[in-house]
């Protein structure tokens, strides 16, 4: 029997970005294992990575174009060829074009997979003149652009480094279901006897060491760091001489905080003094301490704010650019990938911004929005406002779904085509919890009639007589010229063999103490927060457009703050129809809210607010606080489908999603008048 190993990477949407090998005996993948000669991952990967071959064949799999036939949205479809798929999109589409101009065609695509070859997509959109597109995300848009205007970059030391962590901070980041590696070495660190300080609403997976456990209130990180800085001042335990030579606006920002006296933030947040005290102890015992800032803290309106505040902590003690030490929020160190085939790109682009989807989508602007083409993206489900969204997708005259799976969203199509696995076309990745750069190797040939979308766009290009000189088919020689454009001293053949970094790679963030600021240092006061986005240079703090103090009327009659997580056995909604890595979806609700609800552990609920309802199976536990539920998101199915309750809101800085911002009402769900 014939068999080879090849080394490759998984290309998902993850801090990861594990290193792979992929077993192949007769064209088929047999095991799918971590690479141990990876620097960073070294040899461990997920319980989705280990269910890898569940997704490349399974029954529900699809491997042929398909047409509706029934009411958008049931799922009817037939089977068709390809050159009907292809005959069909052209004639629409060029319909579409000549009727209301390029701009009318939404082109969506999203972060199912993190290579450069989707750039390949430009190739034709750019010859087709124009579209709509998408801009900012659903992920780290506010947090990334806070910590380019206050550092300049977006760095972090070596994930090994934790390991000479003395203390290390949790702040809204839950790695053991979300960074797995990082996870690793921060337990290498405890059992050093270094300290760990949790900061989260939620007791999480990551949190159960915690020497110390804060949590506030939801949407108010940034109050508490503000708190935080303050007394970290008043007791003198800030390096002065790191400040003056480093930073930029401190004695504004001293001064500013003359408003946040440590009683009025523990009203605010809800953390009581004596632990605002003690966590500024840790600090004043361990000054030099590891800070790693999640994701999840900036889905609020304030989200920029406030991952501004908690990234300037570490400036105040000198916690920068040392060992043991520093700033995670991810690591994008080295150049970017460059493609190096794209046409002229046309004057006729709008974009409108991704968290707001569903509200453009019905509001309709001039020229309209006639037609949708989605790729590695399942937005029904992962966009805010799904009810919403389904709605003006509904308005549309045409939706061209690209993806392996019969999504909610490739429901909502009028074609579906069978897309590529990442072990069926060659890619290169940049991830961006390591710098790293990874071959993804294609190890089998795409089951079925699937194609990757390069392929797609070559055959649609060729019915719209474009040039294919810029719709190049996916191969090594590809790759061989992104390696070229992107000036990487590497090629095709060593990445199959080992990951690239380049070599201006800091394994200790700062080191050189340069910070790509206009003032070239750490700035707390940020005159660009204004400049560009109408924001305080000073990261003040502002309530969430939707909470207690803000929307009083509504909290009354939805008194619950709702917050979604990441769950381990999901990627975004990626996953979550493998039988093997399917959960529940359970709602986390406190002992004290659930008896107030008659609520009990294992009951259906009924989770509701004047945007939508979804069904869920209620987990009664203190692990939550009082007037906090919790579930994480990803699974499909209009029941459970919690992004019916979420808004379409933008983070106060790079136009993200703020999910959070969400009250919502739960209670005993009912079925002809019997629990179900």
């Amino acid at each position: 029997m014939e068999s080879k190993t090849f080394n490759t990477v998984c290309p998902k949407d993850c801090f990861g970005s594990c290193a792979l090998k992929v077993k192949v005996e007769n064209g088929k993948i047999i095991g799918v294992y971590g690479n141990k000669d990876h620097p960073v991952t070294k040899g461990m990967i997920c319980v989705k990575g280990k269910n890898y071959t569940k997704m490349v064949y399974s029954k529900e799999r699809l491997l042929y174009p398909l047409k509706r036939v029934g009411t958008r949205g049931d799922g009817e479809f037939r089977r068709i060829p390809w050159e009907e798929a292809i005959d069909t999109i052209h004639t629409r589409l060029a319909s579409l074009k000549e009727e209301y101009g390029p701009e009318s065609i939404l082109y969506y695509c999203g972060s199912g997979n993190m290579g450069i070859v989707k750039e390949a997509a430009y190739g034709f959109w750019y010859q087709f003149g124009g579209f709509t597109s998408v801009y900012g995300d659903l992920c780290n848009a506010a947090g990334v652009e806070a910590l380019n205007l206050t550092y300049g970059s977006r760095k972090s030391n070596a994930l090994e480094d934790l390991e000479n962590s003395k203390l290390i901070v949790l702040w809204g980041k839950n790695p053991a279901n979300t960074h797995l590696h990082m996870m690793y070495h921060i337990n290498r660190a405890l059992k050093k006897g270094a300290k760990l300080v949790t900061i989260d609403p939620r007791i999480s997976e990551s949190s159960h060491e915690s020497d110390l456990h804060l949590r506030p209130r939801c949407g108010t990180d940034g109050c508490l760091a503000l708190g935080v800085a303050k007394r970290l001042i008043e007791t003198n335990t800030i390096d002065i001489d790191f400040i003056n030579k480093n930073t930029y606006g401190f004695d504004q920002f001293r001064e500013f905080l003359k408003d946040y006296p440590l009683e009025k933030v523990a009203e605010i947040t809800g953390v009581p003094q004596n632990e605002i005290e003690a966590f500024v102890g840790y600090i004043g015992d361990n000054p030099h301490y590891a800070l790693v800032c999640g994701f999840g803290l900036q889905r609020y309106t304030n989200g920029g704010q406030t991952v501004r505040t908690i990234a300037l902590l570490p400036a105040l003690t000198g916690s920068i650019g040392k060992r043991g030490c520093g700033l995670y929020f991810g690591d994008k160190q080295g150049p970017g990938l460059v493609w190096p085939y794209l046409p002229q790109k046309p004057d006729k682009i709008r974009g409108i911004p991704l968290a707001l989807l569903s509200t453009e989508l019905n509001q309709q602007t001039n020229p309209p929005i006639k037609a949708m083409w989605i790729e590695a993206a399942n937005p029904v489900t992962s966009n805010p406002n799904s009810s919403s969204l389904k709605n003006g997708m509904n308005k549309l005259d045409f939706i061209v779904v690209c993806d392996l799976f019969l999504t909610d969203t490739a429901r909502m199509a009028d074609i579906v085509l069978p897309a590529a696995s990442p072990f069926e076309y060659y890619d290169l990745v940049k991830g961006y919890g390591h710098s790293y750069i990874q071959l993804q190797q294609k190890v089998i040939e795409p089951p079925g009639e699937c194609k990757h979308e390069s392929e797609v766009y070559r055959m649609l290009g060729r019915r719209f007589g474009f040039d294919e000189t810029y719709l190049p088919e996916n191969s090594l020689d590809v790759i061989e010229r992104v390696i070229e454009a992107s000036n990487l001293n590497t090629t095709r053949e060593k990445l199959k063999e080992k990951a690239y970094l380049h070599q201006d790679f800091q394994e200790i963030a700062y080191s050189d103490l340069k910070f790509d600021t206009p003032s070239g240092k750490i700035e707390f006061y940020c005159q660009q927060m204004r400049d560009k986005w109408g924001q305080s240079p000073l990261p003040v703090y502002r309530e969430p457009a939707e909470g207690k103090r803000t929307t009083p009327l509504l909290y009354k009659e939805y008194p619950l703050h709702f917050v979604t997580g990441h769950s381990r056995k999901k990627i975004n909604s990626q996953f979550s129809n493998i039988l093997e890595l399917r959960e529940d979806p359970l709602l986390a609700i406190n002992p004290t809210d659930a008896k107030t609800r008659k609520i009990e552990s294992g009951d259906a609920v009924r989770v509701f607010n004047t945007r939508g309802e979804v069904k869920l199976k209620a987990f009664v536990t203190d692990k939550v606080p009082l007037g906090f539920v919790h579930a994480f998101f990803g699974s499909w199915g209009d029941e459970a489908n919690v992004n019916k309750l979420t808004a379409d809101r933008l983070t106060d800085i790079g136009y993200g999603a703020a999910f959070h911002d969400c009250l919502v009402e739960v209670e005993k769900y009912f079925n002809n008048g019997k629990n179900s």
